[in-house]
């Protein structure tokens, strides 16, 4: 056999196999299955061993090697989403696209760059709000904090978009697709990028305009959101997240699966590049000791950023009901969009 005999196999069972699927080349057979069991939070047992074969021919017979054997191999299964259920009609696999002459290093240098072009220089921030203790507040001033709140959302809108421009292959898709993933995603990168930026341990939070504020100055806007938001922050900078790797986990964030996708498939071949990206630099840089599953670690990020996007949604429908300002339309079609029921 050549040493090229096995790249169209599925490397689950060994099926055909035409592109990867969450990180790895898989059949659609393993690549449904493994979703299924992501999505439903499945527990399989196995009758025998825990070493039962997984081919093409006898890959049903234990679900638990079958799922064992997903992850084995790579398959990534913080990158499926299991927010949304709701079905899709049934698509015939596409052709194999060539994918486009981009390495995968060009790739991640221009993740990188679209970054590095979206965020404040530390050098220009601006500090002419900032106050670490906040006066007695007056009812009248409750509705300057919540446009204030408001205000930071449609604010970072505009920086995310033309972020999300620069990710090779997203301005390529569909303007639908590409409107559906930003919409979908705008309060998670919200969240992801202003943890990134933001110094917890001193309270302060750096906003996409250059604008610091005291989590005091926040409370009354964000409400406790703006607490579970520093958490994460430090959790993030205890992890010492390179920015290489919050490049693509940021970019993760807005490439996958959302439903009434044009195009999923063009969607997923893009996800699937940015995986191989993050295992590559993952690979590369984080061979010092002390630094186990930091692959696993960093894509377990992605469900509690899921998390937080629910609590942001729960803020925003609070301040709706307290009607105190009203939000900007984009805010209230973005809340109106993601409710997850």
């Amino acid at each position: 056999r050549s040493p090229g005999a096995g790249e169209g196999r599925c490397a689950v069972c060994g099926d055909n196999a035409s592109c990867q699927h969450y990180g790895v080349r898989t059949c659609e057979g393993c690549k449904g299955f493994f979703k299924r069991t992501v999505q439903k939070n499945a527990k399989y047992i196995c009758l025998a061993n825990k070493d039962c074969p997984v081919d093409k021919r006898r890959r049903n017979r234990c679900q638990f090697c079958r799922f064992q054997k997903c992850l084995a191999v790579g398959m990534v299964k913080e990158v499926v989403r299991t927010d949304s259920l709701k079905g899709r009609r049934g698509r015939l696999p596409s052709k194999p696209k060539q994918p486009p002459d981009a390495s995968p290093v060009s790739l991640i240098t221009s993740l990188v760059r679209a970054h590095i072009d979206s965020i404040p220089s530390a050098t220009k921030l601006d500090y002419s709000k900032f106050q670490e203790s906040v006066p007695c507040q007056f009812e009248k001033e409750d509705s300057v904090d919540v446009q204030q709140f408001y205000d930071l959302l449609t604010g970072s809108m505009d920086v995310i978009r033309k972020w999300a421009e620069k990710i090779q292959g997203f301005a390529e898709l569909p303007k639908e697709d590409q409107d559906l993933l930003l919409e979908s995603a705008f309060l998670e990168l919200f969240i992801l990028r202003l943890a990134y930026r933001s110094k917890p341990e001193e309270g302060k939070l750096i906003f996409c305009n250059g604008v610091v504020l005291h989590r005091l100055q926040c409370v009354r806007g964000f409400g406790e959101w703006i607490d579970a938001i520093l958490e994460f922050s430090q959790s993030l900078h205890r992890m010492n997240v390179d920015v290489p790797s919050f490049s693509c986990l940021a970019a993760l964030v807005i490439i996958t699966d959302r439903h009434g996708l044009k195009e999923p498939k063009r969607v997923e071949e893009l996800q699937n590049r940015i995986v191989g990206c993050l295992k590559d630099h993952v690979a590369a840089a984080g061979a010092e000791p002390g630094r186990p599953g930091c692959l696993s670690k960093l894509l377990g990020k992605l469900p509690e950023l899921r998390s937080l996007c629910t609590q942001g949604l729960q803020r925003i429908f609070y301040l709706k009901l307290e009607d105190l300002v009203p939000p900007p339309p984009i805010v209230d079609k973005i809340f109106m969009d993601t409710l997850p029921f």
